[in-house]
């Protein structure tokens, strides 16, 4: 029996931990947001936002004449000739496969606030704050057990994957809050009984599919979940279909954008990048060699023991739930690349549910072992190591985000005045630099040119010394090397044009 004064003392040292952990994973979310340069894939949501077309860059720039950085800014910046129709239409016809719910918001956003780094990034942040209240009412409908809830807000308050997603200018975060409030909902209807609470739920699917498509699996699961729920969900599914259209519609365009995800790779490459990204949940995942082996062997047991714990001693309705967060895109993503090949599943971002899934078994395991288990202590010893290693991992990652190719290319770049950069395009239609080649736009000094072509295009090279070429396809290095040296400077990707 504990006495009364040590169970006062363990519920205020939890309170002060919990409040600890959330003040931390809030100063995680919003700190140096400006200090890791755009990339690739968010630039694209900028040139989406804004109601631009690649077509519309490739045609207007890419044709081998000199450009100013501002050029290529316009691209990524809320314009009056620009309007939410042409947001829109820039993604039916060139990223039909990607909903407009999220777009949407980033464009009324820019429109605030403008398209400074840190605004746009804060928006992400601001998103994935809404997750921790969504969590602890899922949890709470799930389980009734507040410890439980507690627990898994912590988890996932210092998961280096929830904050590195935090602090992206991708629909990633607010997608979380989609499905966790998804999730709930449901519950809540089947408990409660009533039209608003159907409704509510019937609305959650509809704002989730209109964020990722990816939801579409896990909206399907949940008619294996109960039969009650069948006139909200169609109707939920039922405002997705005129999107659903749209990307049947332009389904080639879809697979073009998406043609790089069917590149096939090495199993072991492809289960090593799921044990990666596995870990990831809990601890950063740049660590190597051995400890990479350690850290990733004790995340793997940690879950496998969560699971277990979960189906053996919960009721069919509690843990079968927990799996349709976990288990559907895993069907859906991991399996096809292992069976028929491809790299889907290599990408993190696109499990974010069976992450949630998975952070909420531990949470429950948990809880459990700490209120009625034996070993208390121990439990509680495990709860503060996972924690400790998540701040430790977001840490790191503070200083990790600062550091990339791109910001090292630019300052490269910058240590010549007016510096001309020299790049090329796969096709009218994008499908290779274009992405690096914006993001590179807002790292340069401003008085910075581009010189840009598509294959099998050559410029015709300026009488200056200060020109630098980036990222080359196989084409334009050979045909430049017939005539200039090709001074490597950084990782076969920035180079330096000189006279032979």
């Amino acid at each position: 029996m504990i006495p009364k004064s040590l169970r006062y003392w363990y519920r205020s040292a939890f309170k002060l931990l919990v409040l600890i952990v959330l003040l931390l994973g809030v100063f995680f979310r919003f700190v140096a947001l400006a200090e890791r340069p755009y990339w690739h894939d968010e630039v694209y949501t900028l040139l989406r936002a804004s109601g631009h077309t690649i077509a519309e860059i490739t045609t207007q720039f890419f044709n081998g004449q000199l450009i100013d950085r501002s050029d290529l800014l316009q691209f990524q910046q809320i314009t009056p000739e620009k309007t939410w129709l042409d947001m829109i239409r820039s993604l039916i016809v060139e990223e039909p496969h990607r909903v407009p719910l999220y777009c949407a918001i980033v464009r009324f956003w820019m429109q605030t606030f403008g398209n400074d780094v840190a605004a746009l990034r804060a928006l992400s942040a601001l998103f994935s704050l809404c997750v921790f209240p969504a969590l602890y009412w899922l949890c709470i409908e799930r389980f009734a057990q507040p410890l439980t809830a507690w627990i898994a807000m912590l988890l996932l308050a210092v998961s280096p994957f929830h904050v590195y997603y935090a602090q992206e200018v991708r629909e990633y975060a607010f997608w979380t809050v989609t499905l966790l409030v998804m999730f709930a909902a449901l519950l809540r209807a089947i408990r409660v009984q009533t039209k608003a609470a159907w409704s509510l739920y019937g609305l959650s699917i509809a704002v989730s599919l209109y964020t990722m498509l990816l939801s579409i699996p896990l909206v399907i699961s949940h008619a294996f979940y109960s039969n009650k729920n069948r006139r909200a969900l169609f109707w939920g599914c039922s405002l997705s279909i005129p999107w659903l259209i749209i990307v049947a519609l332009n389904l080639s365009q879809a697979q073009r954008m998406n043609a790089w995800m069917s590149r096939s790779i090495p199993i072991q490459a492809l289960i090593g990048d799921w044990i990666t990204n596995f870990q990831f949940v809990f601890l950063t995942e740049n660590l190597t060699g051995r400890f990479n082996l350690v850290f990733a062997s004790a995340s793997v047991l940690l879950v496998f023991l969560s699971i277990k714990s979960l189906i053996q001693h919960s009721p069919k309705a509690v843990w079968s739930f927990v799996l349709l967060l976990i288990v559907p895109l895993v069907l859906c993503i991991a399996l096809p690349d292992l069976v028929l090949g491809g790299l889907r599943s290599t990408n993190s971002r696109y499990f974010v549910p069976t992450y949630l899934g998975i952070q909420i078994a531990v949470a429950h395991w948990l809880a459990t072992r700490i209120q009625s288990g034996s070993h208390r202590a121990y439990w509680k010893f495990v709860l503060l190591a996972i924690l400790t290693a998540g701040v430790l991992s977001c840490s790191a990652q503070i200083f990790q985000n600062q550091i990339s190719d791109d910001k090292t290319i630019a300052e490269l770049i910058n240590r010549t005045s007016n510096a001309i950069v020299i790049s090329n395009e796969v096709s009218d239609q994008g499908g290779g630099t274009i992405g690096d080649i914006l993001a590179l736009s807002h790292l340069v000094r401003s008085e910075t040119r581009f010189q840009l072509v598509i294959q099998p295009q050559v410029p015709i090279i300026p009488n200056q010394s200060n020109i630098y070429v980036y990222k080359p396809l196989n084409y334009l290095q050979q045909t430049l090397q017939q005539s200039y040296q090709l001074q490597p400077i950084y990782k076969q990707q920035l180079f330096r044009l000189l006279p032979k």
